[in-house]
Order: structure tokens, then C-alpha cells, then sequence
């Protein structure tokens, strides 16, 4: 071969070189910017605290994109709490609304869909919502504390098929916060217990039957379960509340072996995934204290994803609106 062809080779080969690392490079950046933007963050806020007398309206639920731009797709909510996406995209919300006299309490589940107007899928009367998740087949569940002696225990868990038909699913003894999924289609419910009622998460099978999954030795302090979450690998992740500037975010494996995977936190509440295994959680503090903490799947902190929020109740990644 000649030097001549050689170099023609040669530089042919470069080139070809050269143009695969750009289009690697810009398939890459495309493939980032398009996985980026798959998934928003969507946080519940109540607006104002207020408590279990909940008359106002100042509730709303925020749009974040993965870089942190905020967006108000609904407000004039009545203290939203739990939030849940469908397979098809269709984004659930559990709202408690208190009319006079004490007591009279009523929860709804509603539903924005990608495209046109809100609806009610299901109502609970004389109950306060906290949870709301959806499975794999359609069906909606929803956490609702007993309202009608004011005490707000035992909890009952509801189950709403796609069509609004609701039924009873099963309950907890004490006052209920957190529900979750896990990837064999088991519900965890997270109860805080009550005057004379332990803390414990309580596991459900398919067809209802309750177990106890973590028990009172998990919870020590006062402190009590909040807001469920599993990770890809099928660990629970669980908040708690009861020792503000001391809460903490518990790890338990599928065999139920406790760690701690984050201390000093005030007031966490809800918590999720992204899908690069970085868990989210609020603080369900008054402005400027509510915000949202972002951690590494090894439990190091990251910057605040957001802050300055009004009572932050629950997060849900789904697709952008």
C-alpha cells in the first residue's frame, strides 16, 4: 500500500471515528434531555395549617421539572394530601374538606386526566383522607381516618375500580398516614398509632389479609410511621414524625431488617423515587421551613430541590402536564 492510500485510509478511518463520537455524543444528549424531562415532580401543598379543621381552600398541587421549575396546576384544594398517577396518566388526589359542626368531615379522591376537566372518582363521608395509590390494574386505594367521633382512628382503607365503584379493602387500629405498593402487588399501610395503639406498618396481600410488618420496637420516642416508598430493589422506605429536627427516614429490607437511612429531618412526610433510584421527600413545615430534600441512593444529601413551601403534604413523579 501506498503512503498515499495509507493516509487516505487512515484519515478515513478518523473520520469515521470522529462523526460516531458525535453522534454518540449528541444520541446521548438527546437520550439525557428526553429521560430529563420523562417525568415531573407533582407535590401536594395545604397552603395554610390547618390541622384537622380544614373549611379553607388554599390547597394546591406544583409541577416541578427535573430542574426544579415550578408550575401551579391546580389550586383552590381543600388540604390535599396524597397524590398518585395511573398507568394512563391520569394524576389522583385525596382532599378532606371540614364543615361545621365538628366531626363532619368528607374526603374525596380527584382525578385530572392528561386531557380535559377534573372529576370526583370517589367520595368517603365523615372521613379524613391521607393516602391515596393506584395498582397495576386500574383500581385506586385510598387511607381515610374515621372522622366521626373526632378522634380520627381506626383508619379504613378504600378500594375504587376505575369506573368509581368503591368497596372496602381493609383497615388499621390506629390513625393511618402512608401507602405503598410493593412490586408483587402486597399494600403497605403505615399507622401512628392512637392513645393505646402501637405504631406498625401493616402488610396486605391481594386479597386483603393483614399481617404486621414492622412492629412498635421499630418506632421508639414517640415517633411513628408517615410516608411509605419503595426503591427498585424492594426496600421500604419509611418516614417519621414525632421528634422534629431529630425525624428520620427508616430503610427496611423485604425481610423486614431495619436501618436508618437519613437523621435530623423535620416533620418529613411524603417521599419518592426518580428513576435513577434518588429519593425525594417533603418536609411538612410552614414557609419559608417546607421544602423538599433530594438523596443519593447511598443516603448523602443532595442540594435542596426546592424550599420556601407552605405546608408540603406528598409527591408523585409522572409525566408532564
Amino acid at each position: 500500500m501506498n503512503p498515499l492510500t495509507q493516509f487516505k485510509n487512515i484519515t478515513n478511518i478518523m473520520k469515521t471515528k470522529i462523526l460516531r463520537n458525535i453522534l454518540v455524543s449528541v444520541g446521548a444528549f438527546f437520550a439525557l434531555a428526553i429521560n430529563t424531562h420523562a417525568q415531573n415532580l407533582y407535590v401536594s401543598i395545604n397552603g395554610d395549617f390547618c390541622g384537622f379543621q380544614c373549611t379553607n381552600s388554599n390547597g394546591s398541587i406544583s409541577e416541578y421539572t427535573p430542574l426544579g421549575m415550578q408550575t401551579t396546576i391546580v389550586s383552590g384544594l381543600a388540604r390535599p394530601r396524597g397524590l398518585a398517577f395511573d398507568s394512563s396518566g391520569n394524576l389522583f388526589a385525596a382532599v378532606t374538606r371540614h364543615a361545621p359542626p365538628k366531626g363532619q368531615y368528607q374526603g374525596k379522591i380527584l382525578k385530572f386526566p392528561p386531557l380535559g376537566q377534573q372529576s370526583v372518582l370517589g367520595t368517603v363521608p365523615q372521613s379524613f383522607l391521607e393516602a391515596v395509590v393506584t395498582d397495576s390494574r386500574g383500581n385506586t386505594f385510598a387511607l381515610a381516618q374515621d372522622a366521626k367521633l373526632g378522634l380520627f382512628y381506626p383508619s379504613t382503607i378504600y378500594k375504587f375500580a376505575p369506573d368509581g365503584t368503591g368497596s372496602i379493602f381493609g383497615s388499621i387500629p390506629g390513625q393511618g398516614n402512608g401507602l405503598a405498593f410493593d412490586s408483587e402487588g402486597n399494600l403497605f399501610a403505615a399507622d401512628f398509632g392512637a392513645p393505646g395503639i402501637s405504631p406498625s406498618i401493616y402488610k396486605f396481600t391481594s386479597d386483603g389479609t393483614r399481617t404486621v410488618f414492622a412492629g412498635p420496637n421499630a418506632f421508639t420516642g414517640g415517633t411513628g410511621p408517615a410516608g411509605l416508598a419503595f426503591d427498585a430493589y424492594g426496600n421500604l422506605f419509611v418516614s417519621t414524625q414525632g421528634d422534629p429536627g431529630n425525624d428520620a427516614i427508616l430503610e427496611f429490607t423485604p425481610n423486614g431488617v431495619e436501618s436508618t437511612f437519613a437523621t435530623g429531618l423535620t416533620n418529613p412526610l411524603g417521599l419518592t423515587f426518580d428513576g435513577s433510584g434518588n429519593l425525594f421527600v417533603v418536609e411538612e413545615n410552614e414557609a419559608p421551613d417546607g421544602d423538599i430534600l433530594e438523596f443519593a441512593p447511598d443516603g448523602s444529601e443532595l442540594p435542596v430541590f426546592a424550599s420556601g413551601l407552605n405546608y408540603p403534604e406528598n409527591l408523585a413523579f409522572g409525566p408532564p402536564r
